[in-house]
């Protein structure tokens, strides 16, 4: 079934003495996305090797879509390991370009974050070694952070699963992640030419395509009634605010961007800004005939739904084992008196040409907002365009406090988030990770226009 045009286009070996101690326990299998191969023989050490380049895919019947790659594949490979690892990335650009690689969500030190304000950019031909411990488990995913409006929407992302410790990993019967995107394709499978201006300046650019881990069809299955699953969801679009739920299934919240819940929780539809993360337990019931993935567009008669996951539900029915979710630790209480409030207005103008802003500026590289470190800090969002922004922050993790004075009612430790068309938000956080960290919009051509700031974080 395919998913093309969903939308107008406004939008024998000899015995050896092996060394037990390098054996590696098996992390658990992830659906969806080929994984890279560990080159490390070191139980706490995960090395893979990465080459971005140039190749094409089959997203249309009328031709080719010329995209840029991870190791030959879009999404990239999915890269994994536990929590409390070292990853080692070696990275090799084959690019026309120069480009980096930023690990959305993870609290890394900041010279590996692959941000232009802290790494020089990889240039044609280099290769370049990431490396950092792996603090936090969780759902994340990894992209470029230079011109990220065109090289994200070329095909530059790929997943990253850091699991749980060994002792605490939940027991489920399939692990699942699913990279939701779409793209701006014309009929002959070419991308449309990518720019600031026009439309996409304006909204950020909407595809016509819809993919999920890459295809264009939709993702086949059978399973068991009674099993349990884990899903994991990402919103890796240029600029779509997408939604999603899930059919023929008890099915519930159990994680967001920066790990698992306290309390799981239920709801009818998952609302996915750009770079957001959800950990959805799901158990198909006996009484369906199918098991659902579909993303929710928001239309003129509500939401139009697209299936981009469906599973026969077949067999006796296995006797349920809810496993248990470890939650993740969130920030500090708050203190009774509030050290640090920090105001973020997100406007537009631009005298030559259309702009983004925070606090009435267009990002410029040096500049930056001083941060005490490990003190409680109120970060107060408002938008004053009327347009509405997902919010991205990089190397912490925050919680809402309330949006337009109201609890916030967003459960967990977050580090994207949706500010709507005229909202506030207050968020809280306690700046634990020192360093010059980004916040910006994570529609990209929005970032592009300049809509993004940094803190400079002081331990």
């Amino acid at each position: 079934m395919s998913r093309l045009a969903l939308f107008s286009f406004l939008v024998g070996c000899t015995p050896e003495v092996i060394d037990d101690s390098l054996d590696q326990p098996a992390l658990p299998i992830v659906d969806g996305v080929a994984a890279a191969e560990d080159q490390d023989a070191d139980p706490n050490v995960v090395e893979v090797h990465l080459t971005a380049s140039r190749t094409e895919v089959s997203w249309m019947e009328e031709g080719a879509t010329p995209v840029w790659a991870y190791n030959g594949q879009v999404p990239g490979p999915l890269i994994q390991a536990r929590v409390g690892d070292t990853l080692r990335v070696v990275f090799t650009n084959d690019l026309p370009d120069p480009t980096t690689i930023h690990w959305h969500g993870l609290r890394i030190e900041n010279a590996m974050d692959g941000v232009p304000a802290v790494q020089d950019p990889i240039q044609p031909g280099e290769t370049f070694t990431y490396e950092f411990v792996l603090p936090d488990a969780g759902s994340y995913w990894y992209h470029p952070h230079i011109r990220g409006h065109e090289q994200v929407d070329r095909g530059l992302y790929g997943p990253l699963v850091v699991h749980e410790a060994e002792a605490s990993t939940p027991v489920v019967d399939r692990d699942r992640y699913f990279a939701l995107d779409d793209v701006a394709l014309r009929e002959n499978g070419r991308h449309y030419s990518f720019s600031t201006g026009g439309m996409d300046g304006m909204h950020g650019r909407h595809g016509n395509v819809l993919l999920a881990n890459g295809q264009t069809e939709l993702i086949t299955d059978t399973v068991q009634p009674g099993t349990v699953e884990r899903w994991r969801l990402v919103n890796t679009a240029n600029a779509r605010l997408m939604y999603a739920d899930v059919r023929g299934a008890d099915w519930r919240v159990v994680g967001v961007d920066g790990g698992l819940l306290e309390e799981p929780y239920t709801t009818d539809r998952l609302r996915l800004p750009v770079g957001r993360r959800f950990d959805v337990e799901v158990i198909p019931r006996a009484d369906a005939e199918k098991l659902k993935l579909r993303v929710l567009i928001p239309s003129q008669t509500g939401f139009d739904r697209y299936p981009m996951f469906e599973a026969a539900i077949a067999g006796t029915p296995a006797a349920t084992s809810v496993p248990t979710w470890p939650a993740a630790e969130m920030p500090e209480p708050i203190a009774e008196t509030q050290e640090v409030d920090v105001e973020l207005d997100f406007g537009s103008g631009g005298m030559m040409g259309m702009a983004w802003l925070i606090n009435g500026q267009r990002y410029e590289a040096g500049d930056s907002i001083p941060i005490q470190g490990n003190v409680p800090t109120r970060i107060h969002l408002r938008d004053v365009s009327g347009a509405g922004h997902p919010f991205h922050l990089h190397g912490q993790f925050f919680e809402v406090l309330s949006r337009n004075g109201s609890d916030g009612d967003i459960p967990g430790p977050l580090d994207t988030i949706h500010v709507g068309g005229d909202d506030e938000l207050e968020l809280f956080t306690m700046f634990d990770n020192p360093g010059l960290w980004m916040g910006h919009c994570h529609i990209l051509e929005h970032a592009e226009l300049g809509m993004m700031t940094a803190f400079d974080v002081t331990p």
